[in-house]
């Protein structure tokens, strides 16, 4: 197997070299195989109707009065003049005393960059935790930017 780049690591033996060389070709192959699978993701068409238009609870975490709470419709969700919905599913269920680890990370990031999101696409959170406990949580966390729902 040919070398992929001539930097070497001070001290690095043949060995480790043939096996970083058998590695970096390994990840080329998987970005490529990723690369494919996207490619075929796009090209799917668009999906069927829906056959209802579910509803959530839906509550800001920057609302003064934080029993204030409203049914939204999923066709609701859609920003005017956009027609791509992200919603991200927060794990939160209603018996945890704290959500998932890597989804407060993931909203923390989503919290400061939703407003560019949201130039694109709109974007909407969703827990199965209630609305109230994700608002509290939320507040906690100070994601004024995000949408949160509640889906039963």
């Amino acid at each position: 197997m040919s070398t992929f780049h001539a930097n070497r690591f001070p001290g690095e033996s043949e060995s480790y070299r043939a096996m970083r060389d058998k590695l970096l070709a390994a990840e080329i192959k998987l970005r490529k195989q990723i690369e494919d699978v996207a490619a075929l993701r796009r090209q799917l068409p668009c999906g069927g109707q829906v056959k209802e238009d579910y509803i959530f609870e839906e509550g800001a975490a920057d609302l003064d009065d934080l029993r204030t709470t409203r049914q939204t419709k999923l066709s609701e969700l859609f920003s005017s003049g956009k027609n791509t919905l992200v919603v991200y599913s927060f794990m939160f269920a209603p018996d945890w005393e704290k959500p998932c680890t890597s989804c407060n990370s993931i909203l923390d990031g989503l919290n400061g960059s939703a407003s560019h999101i949201k130039n694109r696409v709109s974007l909407a959170v969703v827990g199965k935790a209630p609305i109230q406990k994700l608002r509290d949580w939320a507040r906690g966390r100070d994601w004024k930017n995000l949408r949160l729902l509640f889906s039963w």
